[in-house]
């Protein structure tokens, strides 16, 4: 695990120097920005071995990447490269009722929580990878989220608010129990998510 710890501790850093370095005038994400923060993980290098595992998805990894190299956020593609080798992908949903093969365009990998590479007991972070041309239907959880997209530009929603391009270099907040959904275009979408507040409870579809 020793090898592991540089490239943990290199990611962290990277990412807590973005979230004090952002700058936005929306006061919910300034106070979620502070509340993640107060939370930081002091011994981050102390999490389980690697158990890498691919996705019919994970192919996308090094194009999304490409697309953060010269973006807004090029020291976090910079900083989640080395970790490639060692992500575990997964799906974890149960099948979506209209749309049968989100398995194969949807993935996420975990890189800090109570049991990753990375050991935090009240943030969970990690990535979310889109397939291009992929529509990520409505979800919720009961965690509050920050995502930072890190490359690609995805088609973003929640509540009752119209679907809106985000680039890398902003953030987006989805409090508590709010229905979100992400699409991608032509090009995957790469973005990093915070979860915190309730890590245990799972993020479920809602296909009403």
């Amino acid at each position: 695990m020793k090898e592991m710890n540089p490239i943990i501790d290199t990611f962290l850093i990277r990412l807590h120097e973005r979230l004090e370095q952002y700058e936005t005038t929306d006061p919910e994400i300034i106070a979620e920005l502070k509340n993640i923060l107060k939370l930081w993980p002091e011994v981050p290098s102390s999490g389980k071995l690697p158990s890498p595992q691919g996705s019919p998805v994970a192919k996308y990894l090094d194009i999304a990447l490409s697309l953060g190299d010269t973006g807004s956020e090029s020291s976090l593609a910079a900083a989640i490269r080395p970790l490639a080798p060692f992500l575990h992908w997964t799906f974890g949903y149960p099948p979506h009722p209209l749309h049968p093969n989100l398995e194969s365009q949807v993935s996420f990998t975990q890189i800090i929580g109570p049991d990753d590479l990375g050991m935090a007991d009240r943030l969970l972070i990690g990535l979310t990878l889109l397939a291009p041309e992929t529509f990520y239907p409505a979800h919720m959880h009961p965690a509050v989220e920050i995502y930072i997209p890190i490359g690609g530009i995805g088609i973003w929603s929640k509540g009752n608010e119209q679907p809106t391009a985000k680039a890398p270099g902003t953030m987006i907040l989805h409090q508590s129990g709010i229905v979100h959904t992400t699409a991608s275009k032509l090009d995957p979408v790469l973005a990093l998510y915070i979860w915190r507040g309730d890590l245990i409870t799972s993020s479920k579809f809602i296909t009403d």
